[in-house]
């Protein structure tokens, strides 16, 4: 749990240089930040089992693209709408993509969303959840979503029995790659068992406009 924390101060940071530079709405809420511990009260917690799966147990993995809708063993269905990369960036640093999702609960028990714990990348090999915890990649894509009107967030929720939701989750990405897929783990803490969105160039949308 203190790990976690950890991961919702980031984004803690990210809201606040959003709402406090720019003057947005929604940071990491669908409602102004108006203080410290507003932010953290709508930060979800996802539930932790007691005895939570060792990373090192076995699980499957699932290929996917985007625009694939993927039916996760009758109990949730998941498709990527599509992967956006945001140009306003010194992309001779870095680049930033919105990855948005749907996720629907077929089960009759709730499961948890949370962009912290249940995705991670996977770029060339290696493995980050880094690249979906940067504060700078957090603000760009709230300025996104504020300039093109929409209020999606970043996942941060549970999934009741038979909900739909949609939300996205930013990334952080190198330069180039040769291959990188988002990695999400639907039933983190229980499962090993993962679906990796391949996210190859051609894949991708943009959107060119300025975001400052």
């Amino acid at each position: 749990m203190k790990q976690f924390r950890q991961y919702a101060a980031l984004v803690l940071a990210a809201a606040l240089t959003c709402a406090a530079g720019a003057g947005l709405t929604g940071c990491g809420s669908k409602t102004n930040v108006s203080s410290e511990e507003e932010f953290i009260d709508s930060v979800y917690t996802p539930e932790v089992p007691e005895n939570p799966i060792s990373d090192s147990a076995p699980g499957k993995d699932i290929d996917a693209k985007v625009g694939e809708q993927i039916n996760f063993e009758d109990k949730l269905t998941v498709k990527m709408d599509q992967a956006i990369e945001l140009d306003d960036v010194n992309k001779a640093a870095y680049r930033v993509l919105v990855c948005e999702m749907t996720v629907s609960n077929n089960t009759d028990k709730k499961i948890d969303c949370q962009t912290l714990t249940h995705f991670k990348m996977l770029i060339d090999g290696e493995e980050s959840y880094n690249a979906c915890r940067d504060v700078s990649a957090a603000v760009l894509a709230r300025k996104y979503y504020t300039k093109t009107g929409s209020d999606l967030t970043s996942f941060n929720q549970e999934v009741a029995p038979g909900e739909t939701i949609k939300g996205y989750v930013y990334v952080y990405a190198p330069t180039a790659w040769k291959e990188m897929k988002l990695v999400y783990t639907p039933y983190r803490y229980y499962s090993n068992d993962r679906i990796l969105f391949d996210l190859p160039e051609d894949s991708l949308t943009h959107y060119s406009e300025s975001l400052g």
